[in-house]
């Protein structure tokens, strides 16, 4: 079943924020945070932690799962708002977030939020200036929390090569950020490979090892029912995907520009399936057909 990503999703769990922006809460003696989305949602994010924790200084944790400004984007706000909160995320992506062209792309991509929210912001300080990490993540990383939850880390590249997921043993439970994809409008598994094409498929095929009751994705949704067939539907629509564009760019001559064109008028403009901004999702395409030219 298909549910939207706010409030309770179980005992233990919580979606926080907007369903287009959820991070998700794991309550109990030791609650983390899973996710950070964009910047303006920082403000939002503390109240709603206070509303669950009673004290938002309870919160020990926030793992990041790749290192997008619509993942990232609020955790310098919650991590100077907390103290004592530790940021996780892989090591690749603290990389990232110490170069000054990473940061000033986050910066960019948040302004219009920021200045469309500015009354919900209010006079908070949102801006990304880059993220130290406090723990640094690699594939097969188990983290034991005080009240027995388990967390493992999964490193599934393909979205972004710093991506990982986050499998919660003792729920069935994973949060797998973008490794999945999301749903267009029509309900039907919008694949988004930005870095490669190959490994994203590889990510997905790991996991599809796993068993899966409930699966949090990035954007919107949240599964119950059915959460464990979304990965084999998400490798499907990542093969007709792939084979889509690389029909496109031998059909155009292998020009990514006009590949790039094409689809975006056809999926974004005039079946308008895609529930994303214009400029994120064109950047994430132009990543795309480059994904899949270079595999050729």
């Amino acid at each position: 079943m298909i549910k939207e990503s706010a409030g309770k999703i179980s005992d233990e769990l919580y979606a926080l924020g907007s369903p287009a922006l959820p991070a998700y809460l794991l309550v109990g003696k030791t609650p983390v945070l899973f996710d950070a989305g964009m910047t303006f949602m920082g403000p939002l994010y503390l109240r709603e932690l206070k509303k669950h924790l009673g004290d938002a200084n309870r919160l020990a944790y926030c793992f990041l799962t790749h290192s997008h400004y619509d993942h990232c984007g609020a955790a310098p706000f919650l991590k100077e708002n907390i103290p004592g909160l530790k940021i996780a995320a892989s090591s690749l992506a603290g990389e990232i977030f110490r170069r000054p062209n990473a940061v000033q792309l986050i910066q960019s991509l948040s302004q219009s939020k920021e200045e469309a929210n500015r009354a919900q912001i209010g006079d908070a300080d949102v801006t990304f200036r880059g993220l130290e990490l406090d723990r640094t993540l690699e594939e097969g990383d188990e983290i034991v929390l005080e009240d027995g939850n388990q967390i493992q880390v999964i490193a599934t590249p393909g979205h972004t090569r710093d991506a990982v997921s986050y499998y919660l043993p003792g729920l069935k439970a994973l949060v797998g950020g973008e490794a999945v994809g999301s749903f267009d409008r029509n309900f039907d598994v919008h694949p988004v490979f930005l870095s490669s094409y190959g490994d994203y498929l590889s990510s997905l095929e790991k996991l599809s090892t796993l068993e899966i009751n409930l699966l949090m994705l990035g954007h919107f949704y949240y599964l119950t029912e059915g959460a464990q067939a979304m990965i084999a539907k998400a490798i499907e629509a990542t093969t007709v995907f792939g084979r889509r564009i690389e029909e496109e760019l031998n059909s155009l001559g292998g020009d990514q520009e006009a590949v790039v064109k094409k689809i975006f008028k056809k999926d974004y403009v005039e079946k308008r399936l895609i529930k994303q901004e214009e400029r994120p999702f064109l950047i994430n395409l132009k990543a795309q057909v480059k994904a899949v030219a270079e595999r050729k």
